[in-house]
């Protein structure tokens, strides 16, 4: 009995201390939309596309396509742009140069899908102009949970000929995952430029430039995760320490510093 009472108020010891310091963590949350280019490089005679190629050279009308004609045909390509909207929150403590950053999306496969993910690493946002505008940086490790658009819709939306895409959309389904798992290790760099729009430093707009490298095994999965791309986003300080006092004169009045 005396054992259970030194590990519950070991415990309660443990917990008081991290509510301390909870009052040094900031939480950023923001509103994101922007476009981003899907980087996949996949083989697709591995995927279910070599079944349609079967298919078709079965015709007597196709019987010398080759592979490449194949692709070309359907303007095929290991690459392609998506809109991309979503939200995000992002863990930082006291002035400390790390950030945890999730991230609730769409995919960068399909914009109708969703991914969901969490960046850990170096960054840090730099203050200028009395903190009215600012930079941003975060460069580490990224996982991705779960990629719900990455597959089937990878490989349709990689056909360039719309009326084939519909097609395709069909013949396909949403079968497994035809190009390997959806999730997958990352290594993720952000760059954004911002501005305070409130008096009181907690409401700021602005544009961010991303680029993300897969890094998963590709024995494990061949085609790649890699994403480029930029959004604009609208961001708000849930809770945490402000950079500046409010933008307020000391008197009941109010009125702007500048």
């Amino acid at each position: 009995m005396q054992k259970k009472y030194v590990v519950l108020v070991a415990v309660l010891l443990m917990a008081q201390a991290v509510f301390a310091q909870l009052k040094y963590v900031n939480l950023n949350v923001s509103m994101n939309g922007g476009y981003s280019q899907l980087i996949h490089k996949t083989d697709f005679q591995s995927t279910p596309l070599e079944s349609l190629y079967d298919f078709i050279i079965d015709l007597p009308q196709a019987k010398d396509l080759t592979w490449q004609e194949f692709l070309d045909a359907y303007e095929i390509k290991d690459r392609f742009w998506q809109p991309r909207m979503g939200f995000s929150a992002q863990l930082t403590y006291r002035d400390w140069p790390i950030k945890v950053l999730g991230e609730a999306m769409s995919s960068s496969s399909s914009y109708t899908r969703a991914s969901y993910a969490v960046t850990m690493g170096l960054g840090k946002d730099f203050y200028i102009s009395d903190s009215t505008w600012y930079f941003s940086f975060l460069g580490g490790y990224k996982y991705m949970i779960k990629d719900f658009g990455f597959g089937s819709n990878t490989i349709v939306n990689s056909v360039g000929r719309k009326e084939s895409r519909e097609d395709l959309a069909q013949f396909f389904g949403p079968q497994g995952e035809p190009i390997g798992r959806s999730s997958g290790d990352l290594f993720s760099v952000r760059v954004g430029f911002a501005r305070t729009i409130d008096w009181y430093y907690r409401w700021s707009v602005g544009v961010e430039a991303f680029y993300e490298l897969d890094l998963t095994d590709k024995l494990v999965r061949n085609s790649r995760m890699t994403v480029w791309g930029g959004q604009i986003f609208m961001r708000y300080k849930f809770f945490g320490k402000n950079v500046e006092p409010n933008r307020y004169y000391p008197n009941p009045g109010g009125g702007r510093r500048n």
